[in-house]
């Protein structure tokens, strides 16, 4: 695809595009056709705070309608990222030297495996902490009873899925730098206390507004960031000048 001409680049461009779109529509009407499962797979992490009855409540008759658009509509794009990300690469990869394919291939590999990572460790032990942490007694008292949004507490768990998906990918774009030599590993180790300040405020930015999820998606971030640093150094990678 490289020799092709630019009117040639944006035929293929939309014929991606278009490909993708149907991916997604795909994946949405499976996510919408499932919805029962994968909302009971999303709500029960808040089961273990209930008394054996209902936690989760709507407050307005078109809340669940559009909660399961929105759902459905976030279920499309995940299940449609294999597709996605296959066409991202059937179009760049022609373009790109055999050093840069071999890089590109590793950082899919490596990308995939951060989130599904992150994704166990989520939904596993730091949204159930999470939840656990909040609604205990040390916030809300035991004379007082939980009656918790259906719309805002489902996305409470999807956001923080997501976000924390997106941020476990960042150490993964900061190897890539040290490979191509971009940074060099001393700068990256001299700099590493405003990296901690930075990795908080992402980390505030992408988590829900408590401390506990922000120091849940901070803490493994900083431990990727000095694992980065220590694979760069066996590996050779990242100049020290």
């Amino acid at each position: 695809m490289s020799d092709l001409s630019l009117i040639d680049h944006l035929r293929e461009l939309r014929r991606r595009i278009i490909i993708c779109s149907f991916a997604v529509l795909i994946g949405w009407a499976i996510s919408y056709w499932c919805f029962d499962v994968l909302i009971d797979w999303a709500s029960r992490p808040f089961s273990a705070i209930g008394d054996g009855g209902n936690v989760l409540y709507v407050n307005s008759l078109f809340e669940g309608f559009a909660l399961r658009m929105k759902f459905s509509a976030i279920g499309g794009v995940v299940l449609s990222f294999p597709v996605l990300l296959y066409q991202f690469v059937r179009f760049v990869f022609p373009g790109l030297k055999p050093k840069e394919r071999k890089l590109i291939g590793w950082a899919l590999a490596s990308s995939i495996f951060l989130a599904g990572l992150s994704l166990f460790f989520g939904y596993q032990y730091f949204i159930p902490f999470a939840i656990r942490t909040m609604v205990g007694s040390e916030f809300v008292p035991h004379n007082v009873g939980l009656m918790l949004n259906y719309d805002q507490n489902v996305f409470y768990i999807l956001n923080f899925l997501l976000w924390g998906l997106i941020t476990f990918q960042l150490p993964l774009v900061l190897e890539i730098l040290l490979y191509l030599d971009l940074v060099s590993r001393k700068a990256l180790w001299q700099k590493s206390r405003y990296v901690v300040v930075a990795i908080f405020i992402i980390a505030a930015i992408a988590s829900p507004p408590d401390v506990v999820s922000q120091c849940m998606i901070a803490i493994p971030l900083l431990i990727l960031y000095f694992i980065t640093i220590l694979i760069a150094k066996i590996f050779g990678w990242g100049r020290d000048s």
